[in-house]
């Protein structure tokens, strides 16, 4: 048996009693929605005028736009099944799910531009799979219970704020390349933060919705969010979409990952040859989500 047969047998195995199955459809019904959703949402921002880039305004114009509209019913409905999926597993198994978007993408795209998809843009999806049942089914990431102290928060916050405010002032002057890589790169270090408060926000719900409105967390939830959604749109308005979308798909996982690992206890497997395995399924995955997005079905008008 390969390894990476193995690896997803392991996987199911491992997780066959604890609710995999939902957890795993959950994401890919984010990823779905997600996928379709940045397809349309780039289509109508990259016809707004480059002076609205990181303004109110840009939101503002968008709203006139029947596609972008659409694309953000999906983006909610999209986060309503992360959020569910997050209140059961952890975010790293939650989150590289949401990967897929960029797959989900493809058909989208194909249907908008009236083609079908190549040898190499199936190529590269099935890449991406692979990537993932290797890195999943290595790792084999437990149920979340994220537990982090306030000043844990605090120093996190402060360093996702620090750090996407550089890229921010980064994006200014330059290319619209480069704005486009370093607002959707910020984009999605937030999105990473907002799918741990997420996490968070999902497990103190248990102890009711009054008791969550007395915790910073659905307030952090929602500024977070409206940053997230402000950084996305000024990505897709920058730039081409395989320019953004790629970059925002494979930040927003290892960013939530290493929030996992680093705050919440989060495990994955590290003894003998797996982090090897793990380090090359990440890197299947971000080789085929980058070659993925160079396909014409994804961004293919040019601003």
């Amino acid at each position: 048996m390969s390894l990476l047969a193995r690896s997803s047998f392991g996987l199911f195995h491992h997780h066959v009693g604890r609710g995999l199955v939902s957890i795993v459809l959950l994401s890919l019904a984010s990823a779905a929605s997600y996928g379709m959703a940045a397809v349309l949402q780039h289509q109508a921002a990259i016809r707004e005028p480059p002076e609205l880039s990181l303004r109110a305004g840009l939101l503002v114009s968008l709203a006139h736009r029947p596609r972008w509209l659409v694309g953000n019913a999906l983006d909610g409905a999209g986060y309503l099944f992360q959020f569910l999926a997050l209140r059961r597993g952890s975010l790293s198994l939650v989150e590289p799910l949401l990967v897929l978007s960029l797959v989900f993408a493809l058909p989208m795209g194909a249907w908008l531009e009236h083609r079908r998809a190549s040898a190499a843009d199936v190529g590269s999806t099935i890449v991406i799979a692979a990537g993932l049942a290797l890195f999943l089914g290595v790792a084999r990431p437990g149920i979340g219970f994220p537990h982090a102290s306030n000043v844990a928060w605090a120093v996190l916050s402060a360093a996702i704020a620090a750090s996407c405010g550089a890229m921010v002032v980064g994006s200014r002057g330059g290319s619209r390349r480069r704005a486009a890589v370093l607002l959707a790169l910020a984009s999605g270090t937030t999105f990473g933060y907002v799918a741990a408060v997420t996490e968070r926000t999902g497990h103190i719900l248990n102890a009711g919705v009054v008791h969550t409105l007395t915790t910073w967390t659905p307030y952090a939830l929602l500024v977070g969010g409206i940053g997230a959604l402000l950084l996305t749109q000024s990505a897709f308005h920058a730039g081409a979409l395989r320019l953004s979308l790629p970059t925002l798909t494979v930040a927003q996982p290892l960013v939530a990952v290493a929030i996992g690992l680093g705050f919440f206890g989060e495990h994955v497997d590290s003894r003998g040859l797996a982090p090897i395995a793990e380090f090359i399924g990440l890197a299947l995955v971000t080789v085929g989500v980058f070659v993925l997005a160079r396909s014409p079905l994804i961004g293919a008008r040019e601003p």
